[in-house]
């Protein structure tokens, strides 16, 4: 067990400690401080757009001044050449001319390097000035005026079909179910094609050096792989506690925002504690896993860094498919969803999605969780048996003629990483005695 936590240990220092992963780990929150150092200086220093209204009524100058917003301010005048004056002098955003006696007619002229103003935004503006006049005209009572004005009511329930029957879902609880599998999936596929590299590397590295066969000599093949995956699964839950320790301090700032507080009213962050999330997060622990034993066992293939990128490939592949069945799943429930959403490799993406939407149940899931650690399990037996047998094999033939049924070689593989570990044993021992040997001399002769 001691040579395990030697190996996991060297494994994760040495990435750790390494400029790229550092890069990699710190590069995602660099640039997302920019982005919202630039979106905060922008809404803290941009001023709303001015707006003249001019009118031959004093009433609607007035009444639309008092409509004012923090992004929109009207600003009434008696005259149409004092505004074009202070348009002139860009001191405004735009004109709006409102004719209130010929059915609130208007014309609106903007500075085209100005603030864009919605022409939206002004007949909102204008419809409540247009509406209040005409309930005066026809001398409609506020109670009427309520009554017309009044938007019908429509309720909305979302059912999930659960057993045959129909099952009562929050659509909010959808929503951020939905947002929690997306973001599963695009932490799956990083870990597929950055961590995947850095696996296949490290052995490449080793193998590539011949540095492979002095290490089996003192710590088996099979204590290696586990201590290498472990290193390299450390190196990922280090980078997601970076970001959550940052997450942590970015929300203590983004939560006094008036944007995000009003996004809190809406979402129920309760909803997090369910099933659902525990599964998506099971799913996503059981895909790293996966993805990783897959990269141990094609890096054992390769027999140097040259190799590395045909290493990757079919990894990188089999993301990219669970990646484009996921988001083709999102438009309907196909049957490629449906059967994928249970094989090994490719459910760690689609599975979560599916529940997300409503079309999978809990019970479909665990089925799905169940083939998975099976399959696993399986796998990274089948893994261990090539990477043990490969591992000293360096042939320049290409990955996919390294890949040999491992037990068929085993005995045959066996016997040769015995003689080059005796090998290796004959020649450090000779090399040690005549280096005492040239010591002796030297005593002897001085």
């Amino acid at each position: 067990m001691h040579k395990f936590w030697v190996v996991m240990s060297q494994v994760y220092k040495k990435n750790a400690r390494s400029g790229s992963w550092i890069f990699l780990v710190l590069s995602p929150l660099f640039f997302l401080a920019i982005a919202f150092g630039i979106v905060f200086y922008i809404s803290k220093t941009q001023a709303p757009a001015q707006v003249a209204v001019v009118s031959d009524v004093s009433v609607v100058r007035q009444a639309l001044s008092k409509q004012s917003t923090s992004d929109l301010r009207f600003k009434p005048y008696t005259s149409a050449k004092k505004a074009n004056d202070a348009l002139n002098k860009e001191d405004l955003d735009g004109i709006l001319t409102v004719n209130a006696k010929d059915d609130f007619k208007s014309h609106y002229v903007a500075r085209d390097n100005g603030q864009t103003v919605e022409t939206s935004t002004l007949v909102a503006a204008l419809s409540g000035l247009k509406l209040s006049s005409t309930a005066a005209a026809m001398k409609l009572t506020p109670a009427q005026v309520k009554a017309l004005t009044a938007p019908p009511t429509v309720t909305s329930k979302t059912v999930a079909i659960e057993d045959g029957k129909q099952v009562a879902k929050s659509n909010t609880a959808q929503l951020m179910n939905h947002g929690l599998a997306l973001v599963s999936m695009v932490l799956i596929l990083m870990v597929t094609m950055v961590y995947g590299s850095i696996l296949a590397q490290e052995i490449a590295t080793e193998k590539g050096s011949r540095i492979m066969e002095i290490l089996l000599s003192s710590v088996s093949a099979t204590t290696q792989f586990f201590g290498k995956l472990a290193g390299i699964f450390a190196l990922l839950l280090t980078q997601l506690v970076v970001y959550v320790i940052a997450g942590v301090i970015g929300w203590q700032f983004l939560k006094n925002q008036t944007m995000v507080a009003g996004l809190l009213k809406q979402v129920d962050l309760s909803i997090l504690a369910s099933g659902t999330t525990a599964m998506i997060a099971l799913f996503f622990i059981i895909g790293t896993l996966t993805y990783s034993v897959l990269a141990a066992l094609t890096g054992s293939l390769v027999s140097n860094q040259e190799q590395v990128q045909q290493a990757v490939m079919p990894i990188t592949m089999l993301g990219m498919i669970g990646y484009f069945i996921t988001i083709a799943a999102q438009a309907n429930d196909s049957t490629l969803a449906q059967v994928t959403s249970y094989v090994p490799f490719l459910n760690v993406f689609v599975m979560p999605t599916q529940m997300s939407l409503g079309r999978a149940s809990m019970g479909q899931a665990w089925v799905s969780v169940g083939i998975s650690v099976v399959f696993l399990a399986l796998f990274t037996f089948f893994t261990v048996a090539v990477y043990r047998n490969n591992v000293l094999v360096y042939s320049g033939s290409g990955l996919w003629q390294s890949m040999r049924p491992p037990l068929a070689f085993g005995r045959r593989n066996a016997v040769w990483l015995k003689i080059n570990i005796i090998r290796q044993n004959r020649q450090i021992k000779r090399r040690f005695l005549s280096e005492v040997a040239f010591l002796h001399g030297n005593v002897f002769s001085s």
